[in-house]
């Protein structure tokens, strides 16, 4: 059992505990989307947005390219969309059950 391990993965997860940052990543398996959409689809402050983007940027989650005056995210590990498509066949599992 390799214990750094289990601890990168935990620090992730906590990247992902937060609604506002799973509404993000969840928005981002579609494709990427610059800051004033987040913060549109979020209906969060800038600095709000802000601050999820860098907590997901800082644990590998989203990377970030600039283009003129825009900051464009996308998902950095093109799995979480199937992560999410897991979690909600285990959520619909649970409620029929």
């Amino acid at each position: 059992m390799n214990k750094e391990l289990y601890q990168k993965k935990t620090k992730m997860i906590k990247a992902l505990a937060n609604p506002t940052r799973l509404l993000i990543v969840d928005s981002l398996a579609t494709g990427e989307k610059n800051v004033s959409e987040l913060i549109e689809l979020t209906g969060e402050e800038q600095s709000n947005v802000s601050k999820c983007l860098a907590v997901l940027k800082s644990n590998g989650i989203v990377t970030a390219r600039k283009d003129g005056m825009n900051v464009y995210y996308s998902l950095k590990i093109c799995c979480m969309g199937e992560f999410f498509v897991c979690m909600n066949k285990m959520f619909e599992e649970n409620v029929e059950n």
